[in-house]
């Protein structure tokens, strides 16, 4: 600190000489000295000499003054503009470096300018000085930034702008991650998007860069698109999701306020609120997975028992192997599913029944909510989202119960497992033969849990609720199926 106010000193006395030396030759030369080789004797009493005593006095007394009172400084220049007077150039570069530093600061880069800076030396006197918050804000306000980043257009739209190439090859990848959810068991043989991807180098705002994690969050939560939809005469708010291929819910949820039991009247304008991929993952891969195998049941008639009581004689356990499929899929979603390896770990064990002489027979022509002899009992308590009948231009076969994926549901009536496995459209199915031309079909499962051949218990858990296959969501498209043809299961379910 001595040190750098010595050279301070040295600096504002070196200034000192050399304008007392002007001063003073300046005040020479008008006294006309003769170039005589001879020193003309001056009397210190001579008004001449006086004179120069005492300009010189002044001279350097206001140096004195001048260069205590003042200080070196600079204009900082921005585009031309005097934006205000910084201590020093080294101190006005800091300050905009501190700026950019700290705009950039979110995209972990440094942000850049156009502007043109430029700094003119002046010397000032020492209150004229800002301070260096007051500069700090004149600069923010003229200053402008950008920061060099990367756009990631998916088919032509922009959707995001990242702060390297790295980072935007980093979020593909996790987006297709996202869906394809490699791991030791889920072997991901080749992966592509269906939609063209171009990433483009720009100068961006600050704010508009956005981080890794923001950026997958927004891909992975889709393209959100609201329209307008006005209700019509006899409007519900089923019909309102079925036309719109909605679940009920999500009708409710892009309409706060409104409720299951809300009152839908001609005229009423609700939101359809629906959510797109940006991007589509079509992947190919090898799963393995271990899988129950659900034990079969033996039904031995027992003239000893009442008419209807049954008695497990020896009870049944279940089995378990390993199996390991290929397969293709949409999104996380299966477009094809085959077995290529089966590994028994462990056989299930039959399961005897002995029952009670009961005739068993399935009335076909009864009213709506009335049984059949024996019953079809409801698979799977929840809303019915779609209906028997005419649907978007064609006929829905049965009926579909509302559930979330993974819930168990049950045989309708006891019978034989005919049918088990990939149904294309239908996703995951079950066919049951009950016997007398009747059967039932169990669609869009999340998992099978049983297999053809197997004889099934009515309340039996066959499989779980999923949405495989052709499904706007998750639930239980029910069957059943009189002689070949789809009869609508209310008339039939107990």
């Amino acid at each position: 600190m001595k040190k750098l106010k010595r050279k301070k000193s040295s600096n504002v006395i070196q200034e000192f000489l050399t304008h007392l030396k002007l001063s003073t030759q300046s005040y020479f030369s008008g006294l006309r000295l003769g170039r005589s080789k001879h020193l003309l004797a001056i009397s210190w009493k001579s008004p001449k000499f006086l004179v120069g005593t005492m300009t010189v006095t002044l001279v350097i007394g206001g140096a004195i003054v001048y260069f205590g009172g003042t200080a070196s400084a600079a204009y900082l220049v921005v585009n031309g503009q005097k934006i205000g007077i910084v201590e020093s150039v080294d101190k006005g570069q800091k300050l905009v470096e501190g700026i950019l530093t700290e705009r950039g600061l979110s995209t972990g880069k440094v942000a850049k300018t156009h502007d043109l800076l430029a700094y003119e030396p002046v010397r000032i006197k020492k209150v004229e000085l800002l301070d260096g918050v007051s500069m700090d804000n004149e600069l923010q306000k003229v200053l402008t930034s950008y920061i060099d980043g990367y756009a990631l257009e998916i088919e032509g739209t922009q959707v995001a702008i990242l702060p390297s190439q790295e980072d935007v090859q980093t979020l593909l990848k996790s987006y297709q991650d996202f869906y394809t959810k490699p791991s030791d068991n889920n072997q991901v043989i080749s992966v592509e998007f269906s939609e063209s991807i171009v990433t483009t180098p720009v100068e961006a705002q600050p704010d508009q860069v956005i981080a890794l994690d923001q950026a997958l969050k927004e891909l992975t939560d889709g393209r959100i698109t609201t329209t307008e939809y006005t209700a019509q005469e006899k409007d519900s708010l089923w019909q309102i999701a079925r036309n719109n291929d909605m679940l009920t819910k999500e009708v409710i949820a892009g309409n706060p306020g409104m409720t299951e039991d809300s009152i839908i009247k001609p005229g009423q304008k609700l939101n359809i609120v629906t959510v797109s991929p940006y991007l589509t993952v079509i992947s190919k891969g090898t799963l393995t997975s271990t899988e129950t195998i659900p034990y079969d049941v033996v039904t031995n008639t027992d003239t000893k028992l009442a008419s209807g009581k049954t008695v497990v004689k020896e009870p049944g356990s279940e089995g378990s192997k390993v199996v390991t499929y290929s397969y293709t899929q949409k999104n996380g979603q299966n477009l094809s599913k085959q077995v290529v390896e089966e590994k028994v770990i462990k056989k299930p064990v039959t399961q005897v029944v002995s029952k009670g002489p009961a005739p068993v027979s399935i009335a076909s022509n009864v009213s709506r909510g009335t049984n059949i002899s024996i019953g079809i009992a409801w698979p799977l308590r929840g809303p019915i989202n779609s209906s028997f009948g005419s649907r978007w231009g064609g006929v829905h076969a049965g009926i579909d119960i509302g559930g979330k994926t993974g819930t168990p549901y049950y045989a309708a009536a006891a019978g034989k497992v005919i049918s088990a496995g990939w149904g294309g459209g239908y996703g995951y199915v079950l066919l049951i033969d009950h016997g007398n031309g009747i059967t039932t079909r169990y669609a869009h499962s999340s998992k099978l849990l049983v297999s053809v051949g197997q004889q099934v218990q009515q309340g039996q858990n066959i499989g779980l609720v999923g949405s495989t296959g052709n499904s706007t969501g998750s639930h239980l498209h029910f069957e059943v199926i009189k002689n070949g043809t789809p009869v609508n299961p209310m008339n039939y379910l107990k």
